[in-house]
């Protein structure tokens, strides 16, 4: 991105553009094949791609074809084809048992942009929920995501890791947050978000997305966290403050691509 600074800083080290379009690019092959492993044909136009096809595609036609694959099916069409890889994780989250009440484990990813203001993101932000396009743009991961007036329903593998989890995502407010990730808000942010992952079962709990922003003068900075149950595995962790650095990066190309 030419006209924008962006730094993200995960676990002490700073990803820029470069890297994460790097790892978006495996991600892109990544779920490409296990598409067509889940029964799906995969396209690149009228041409029916095979793994091999899939291994030759460069990073730009991999982003096309992902997308345009991922916007071929229903969200139903999605589930059906899915629900075995559902069962799996549905099992693991049951078993891990999360509670913002008991000791939890945080991703965490600090991002500093200088050249597009806080509004102008969280206006691409707001559209990532609300524009299918968008949303799967966003992240090779992400499958559908439906909004209604009480949550978000989303399709993705947390952290890049294992099958994809089903879940609904409610939007809740800073009070209903327990002491333990309130410890971690910071005053200087005044701008949050913040929501509760649960399964379609409407009993189990996933994870708490909690992020905060800061307007600066030419750009803004922001505070990505997602906390999970406490024996939740490290490439979870690790593999998820990546996740959020390469979602919130592809927002800001977005942006870049509408003002040109």
């Amino acid at each position: 991105m030419n006209t924008i600074s962006v730094i993200f800083n995960v676990n002490g080290t700073n990803w820029e553009g470069p890297h994460i379009e790097e790892l978006a690019y495996q991600r892109n092959l990544h779920v490409l094949h296990q598409m067509k492993t889940h029964g799906m044909t995969i396209k690149n136009g009228e041409t029916i791609l095979s793994d091999d096809d899939i291994d030759y595609l460069t990073k730009e036609q991999a982003w096309k074809v992902s997308v345009e694959n991922r916007m071929a099916h229903t969200g139903q069409e999605i589930q059906k084809m899915y629900q075995d890889s559902f069962a799996k994780s549905d099992e693991m989250w049951k078993e891990l048992v999360f509670s913002q009440n008991k000791p939890m484990r945080r991703s965490y990813c600090h991002m500093k942009v200088e050249g597009v203001s806080l509004e102008e993101f969280m206006k691409i932000m707001g559209a990532m929920q609300k524009d299918e396009k968008v949303g799967l743009s966003a992240h090779p991961e992400h499958f559908q995501t439906i909004v209604n007036e009480k949550d978000i329903t989303g399709i993705e593998p947390f952290g890049m890791y294992g099958t994809p989890t089903l879940v609904h995502v409610a939007i809740i407010q800073e009070g209903q947050l327990s002491a333990t990730i309130l410890a971690d808000k910071d005053d200087t942010y005044p701008i949050s978000m913040t929501g509760l992952a649960r399964l379609t079962d409407n009993v189990t709990d996933v994870n708490i997305p909690y992020h905060q922003f800061k307007p600066l003068k030419d750009g803004f900075e922001a505070k990505l966290a997602v906390y999970w149950p406490e024996q939740v595995v490290d490439e979870i962790v690790e593999g998820h403050s990546l996740h959020l650095a390469t979602e919130f990066y592809e927002g800001l190309k977005m942006i870049v691509k509408a003002q040109n």
